[in-house]
């Protein structure tokens, strides 16, 4: 799973920024995750699946 980064933070599917990963919306493929990425700036992040 991917993740965008935009100022210290993850996006969230609202639009706005959050510190939380488990509610940053995610995708599948890296080039999806890049290609919106690059339009609004952000940077891309592989989230690593999370144990509990």
């Amino acid at each position: 799973m991917y993740a965008i980064k935009i100022f210290h933070g993850y996006l969230t599917a609202d639009g706005k920024r959050t510190r939380d990963k488990t509610i940053a919306k995610t995708y599948k493929t890296k080039e999806a995750a890049e290609k919106y990425a690059f339009k609004i700036g952000g940077r891309v992040k592989k989230l690593e699946k999370q144990t509990n």
